[in-house]
């Protein structure tokens, strides 16, 4: 037993495994993804919609979105699009999680185009005046996957597009302290019903 936990315990390399994909289109996991996405009292998968609303009326301001296409990538729920479309911009909102995706189309989507696609892998529709990428997926990937993501996006942008990247400050781990946590149905059963 205690060379299971130790396994289980142990740091792998950094970049050698990733998880993303099964985060997000895991029903279970999904679900739970989508429930801490509309979860209002905690930022632990999006920001409260008051600071979204913040951030978009910011952006808003340095791009205009009126009449301009706008892709937004890993668009979730589509807690970004629908306020970058309430501001004029036609958007096209990619994700890989359906049961996001099914919620955003929920929502009353006029001008969004939601499509279920893996931003890194699939094909994609170009020419778009401003890319987004909110919330740190950037952070979160390999340095390869990086490299591949910017050229990806450099060729779905029309020329002169902007690119609109969340990334975390060069401090905002130095606080931050590694630690194990072994629990029967941890954070109310997030990973596991």
């Amino acid at each position: 037993m205690y060379e299971t936990l130790r396994e289980l315990a142990a740091r792998p390399e950094p970049w050698s495994v990733s998880t993303v994909k099964e985060l997000w289109t895991r029903p279970h996991l999904a679900r739970q993804m989508l429930h801490y996405h509309l979860n209002q009292e905690t930022d632990h998968s999006s920001r409260r919609f008051e600071e979204i609303d913040r951030i978009v009326a910011w952006l808003d301001e340095q791009f205009d979105f009126r009449g301009k296409r706008v892709i937004d990538l890993g668009c979730g729920p589509g807690l970004y699009s629908q306020r970058m479309a309430g501001c004029g911009a036609r958007v096209t909102g990619v994700d890989f999680s359906s049961t996001s995706l099914e919620y955003a189309r929920g929502q009353n989507p006029d001008g969004i185009d939601y499509l279920l696609a893996d931003y890194l892998n699939d094909p994609l529709p170009d020419g778009f005046e401003v890319a987004t990428l909110i919330y740190y997926d950037y952070c979160a990937m390999a340095p390869v996957d990086r490299h591949r993501l910017l050229n990806r996006i450099h060729a779905l942008l029309a020329p002169g597009g902007r690119l609109v990247l969340d990334v975390y400050g060069p401090g905002a781990f130095d606080a931050v302290g590694e630690q194990i946590e072994i629990e029967d149905r941890l954070m109310n059963g997030f990973f596991a019903p």
